[in-house]
């Protein structure tokens, strides 16, 4: 009799542990629209618009920490042989009632790439940090490469935002606001020949509104770059960028 409780008790242990990981396991996909990709207050498709897609999995280890990976990608234009964008991302998440952590990895990769060379590639590790008061959700965050694009040396990322839910209507609208400093070690690689400045700003603020997993989004984004940081200034904010994304979730 006991080796019979025993045999049933691991098969229905067997039988659960399918459905525990399954539940503890989610699965996201996110097509976008936008007007025009800006990264860190620079265009990305020197003024055309980029259609976006990502993908996520994660694995929710306890009711604090959870592992994921994904992947991110975009249409670029460098004006010259240059054609998309593919990230690898992969992380740890932790969440303290209101208090939420990503310690993560991301690798930028760039297809199609000069045969002369192959710079455009890096890694960079990131740690954000965000925290819920309900009425606005004030964020933070440190994104370090220690060979940027271009080979352009050492660089970080400084980034503050602030988010502000509006309760309003059903659309759930939201402000959205984040400055950032980027510096880079060899601006000259980065920007040309000729430029020395190491850090700059860059700014944006926006409205989105969600139904029915669509949430579409209007940006002002703009930074203190000089022309001659960005091909002339074309590639430089200030610039309206619009967005449509549908989140879909497995």
């Amino acid at each position: 009799m006991k080796k019979f409780a025993l045999l049933a008790a691991l098969a229905l242990t067997a039988a659960a542990a399918p459905a525990m990981a399954e539940d503890r396991l989610s699965l996201s996909l996110t097509p976008a629209l936008v007007s025009e990709y800006y990264f860190r207050g620079i265009s990305q498709t020197d003024g055309h618009p980029a259609f976006q897609l990502g993908g996520e999995g994660a694995f929710q280890i306890n009711e604090t920490f959870a592992g994921y990976l994904g992947f991110w990608g975009s249409n670029v234009d460098f004006n010259n042989s240059v054609s998309t964008e593919i990230d690898l991302v992969g992380g740890f998440r932790a969440t303290f009632d209101k208090l939420s952590l990503d310690l993560g990895l991301i690798r930028y990769n760039y297809l199609d790439q000069p045969s002369t060379a192959n710079t455009y590639n890096f890694t960079e590790g990131k740690l954000t940090a965000a925290y819920d008061f309900g009425f606005i959700i004030p964020s933070a965050g440190i994104y370090y490469s220690p060979q940027f694009q271009l080979k352009s040396g050492d660089a970080t990322y400084l980034t503050a935002g602030v988010t502000v839910p509006l309760p309003v209507t059903e659309f759930e609208p939201k402000i959205v606001a984040n400055i950032g400093q980027q510096s880079i070690d060899k601006p000259q690689n980065f920007f040309g020949a000729g430029n020395t400045d190491d850090k700059y700003l860059d700014w944006n603020v926006g409205l989105f509104a969600s139904y029915w997993g669509f949430t579409a989004g209007v940006q002002y984004v703009d930074s203190d770059l000089k022309k001659t940081h960005c091909a002339g200034g074309s590639n430089c904010g200030p610039a309206a960028v619009l967005s449509l994304s549908y989140a879909y979730s497995f």
